[in-house]
């Protein structure tokens, strides 16, 4: 008989708790590490919900939210009827952790992300890290001083040169795990109004709050339509904002361009390989919503726009003349 099926060796319902548990656990952390991946742009999913991936300012709710779940799990395991091994596992997930959320202070890119999102602010943090006031004072003297030395004083688009963009149709909500469980935080709300504000941008929008700001799903349409309030502040924000936390969806877009030249597609200019990636990055992100018109050539872009400017007894007589040419060519083949 194999070793494997003596009955000291077997699995007892104990030892399947612990790794159904254990299962749990390595799914919250694919979970976080898939939301992580992506090119940060809002658009329908594949499991029909509306929402993003590729986010900087989820690494910190990330971080949050797995160290939530192993605080959950490391109770489950005390009622265990030998648990020890887990429970061993479960500190050395926590210490793992903590030593990359502690890589966090080398960079203000996050807490400037975070702090920048109206729907967070640093009430986050001063709810999150109650215990520890210090963390916050930290990363908010990391974000000033970014603020102070390197927007505070730079030079601003008059607003002649704005031109007011159309805003995008409103979008039904969706969170993500971690992101809803961060949002259960003290709320303060201000009225605003739509004038540029005056003195320090940073502090008179960290000290106010517009009652939609809990609502805000994307960030980046929320500074682009403030650029104007406030013009520093909103290119910090998104000079932050649109940086990617992860190389994966860069990795993909050159994977995407290397299946293109294949051996059977040896001859493919590189500008031809760079307009076809473009171009499926754009549609993807909703920028152009079809291809069709970027296809077509020059001479039929010509022909298109003549038309709209013909009138509509122009229109019918170039049809004409068209269908005749076509009939008198099917004849002299025939």
């Amino acid at each position: 008989m194999p070793r494997i099926c003596e009955e000291e060796n077997k699995l007892t319902d104990s030892d399947w708790e612990a790794l159904q548990c254990l299962e749990e656990i390595l799914t919250h952390y694919e979970n976080v590490v898939r939301t992580l991946e992506g090119d940060g742009q809002v658009r329908k999913r594949r499991r029909g919900f509306l929402g993003s991936y590729g986010n900087i300012w989820d690494v910190i709710l990330g971080f949050e939210e797995l160290l939530s779940k192993l605080e959950q799990y490391k109770l489950l395991a005390a009622g265990f009827p030998d648990a020890e091994q887990f429970r061993i596992g479960i500190n050395l997930a926590w210490d793992k952790l903590e030593k990359y959320y502690s890589a966090l202070d080398e960079t203000p890119i996050y807490y400037a992300a975070l702090a920048l999102h109206p729907a967070y602010k640093w009430a986050y943090f001063e709810h999150t890290w109650d215990t520890h006031p210090e963390w916050v004072d930290k990363a908010k003297e990391m974000v000033y001083r970014v603020w102070r030395t390197e927007y505070a004083n730079s030079d601003i688009l008059s607003q002649a040169d704005e031109s007011d963009d159309q805003r995008p149709a409103k979008r039904r909500k969706f969170f993500s795990p971690f992101e809803a469980n961060s949002r259960h935080m003290p709320a303060r709300y201000d009225s605003s109004d739509d004038e540029a504000v005056k003195g320090d941008e940073y502090e008179t929008w960290q000290g106010s709050r517009e009652a939609s700001d809990r609502r805000v799903r994307d960030p980046i349409t929320y500074w682009h339509e403030r650029r104007l309030k406030y013009p520093r502040l909103s290119r910090m924000a998104l000079d932050f904002l649109a940086i990617q936390p992860m190389s994966a969806e860069c990795e993909r877009l050159f994977s995407a361009a290397g299946r293109m030249a294949v051996p059977s597609r040896s001859l493919l200019d590189a500008q031809i390989i760079s307009i076809c990636q473009v171009s499926r990055s754009w549609y993807r992100a909703g920028i152009v919503k079809e291809l069709d018109p970027m296809l077509i050539s020059w001479r039929e872009e010509e022909q298109i726009h003549e038309g709209l400017g013909m009138s509509d007894g122009e229109l019918a007589e170039q049809a004409t003349a068209w269908l005749r040419a076509q009939g008198d060519e099917g004849e002299s083949e025939g």
